[in-house]
This record gives structure tokens, sequence and C-alpha cells, in this order.
């Protein structure tokens, strides 16, 4: 069972994320569920509850992501790591294009696909964050 972070502690993820999905990128505020804190590596993979090691993640990601360290890249079938927040960019993996994210590295686009970062549910919630002039950006 995945060790729960103390308050303080979900309080430096949630500060250090600017209270936004660090996948996705969607800010608490748009999102339906709080946000989660996401084991980048998960406990039964050996990874602890600390700060260097949690991400901030809505609960749609998160659900989806689980404790999967990999997925494969729709472009070569290859098995791909997973974008880790912890010690990589979000700007060099993935990209907006209107509302959709593209992956632009075969981390981006095994964890875009993973993650349905583009699903038909989350297009929708996009466009109507586009209506409202909410639409996250990487910056």
């Amino acid at each position: 069972m995945t060790a729960r972070p103390s308050a303080d502690l979900r309080r430096q993820v949630i500060r250090r994320a600017g209270n936004r999905c660090e996948y996705c990128l969607i800010h608490q505020d748009d999102a339906i569920a709080s946000h989660q804190t996401d084991h980048v590596i998960a406990d039964k993979h050996g990874g602890p509850t600390s700060l260097s090691n949690l991400a901030l993640a809505c609960i749609l990601c998160n659900i989806r992501k689980g404790s999967d360290l990999s997925s494969v890249d729709p472009e070569t079938n290859e098995v791909t790591p997973l974008f880790n927040p912890r010690t990589q960019n979000w700007e060099d993996h993935f990209r907006f294009e209107d509302t959709s994210i593209i992956g632009q590295t075969p981390v981006g686009r095994a964890t875009v696909r993973l993650l349905q970062l583009n699903s038909v549910e989350r297009l929708a919630e996009r466009r109507e964050l586009a209506k409202a002039g909410r639409l996250p950006t990487a910056s």
C-alpha cells in the first residue's frame, strides 16, 4: 500500500506544481475533483513518499497512470519510460496544438497514449477551458 504524504508534504507538492496537474497541466480550479499526489515511481517499485518522488496529478491522469513506469510508443512500438516530472521538462516532451497535447518524443507519445490525454472527454474539457480563456499552457 502506498504511503500517504503528510499535509505539509502535500502543500509543498501543490506549491511546486503551481496547483496544476504536472501531466496535463489542468489547474485545480478547473478540475472536477481535487488533484492528488502521485508517486512518480510507485511504492511497489521502491519509490519513496518524498518531495523528490511526488507529482501533482489530476484524478484522470493519476488513475490512468496508476503504478505504471512505462508504456508503448505508438510510433515505434517500443516500450518507453513515461514522462517523469521530477527529472524531465514538460516542454521537452509535449506541446499544445490547439486543444490537443502532442507527444514530441517517445516519452511524450507513450505518456499521451497511456494517460489518454487526447480522449474525447479531455479534448472537450480543453475546448471549454479555451472558450473561458483558461486553456492550460506549458509556461
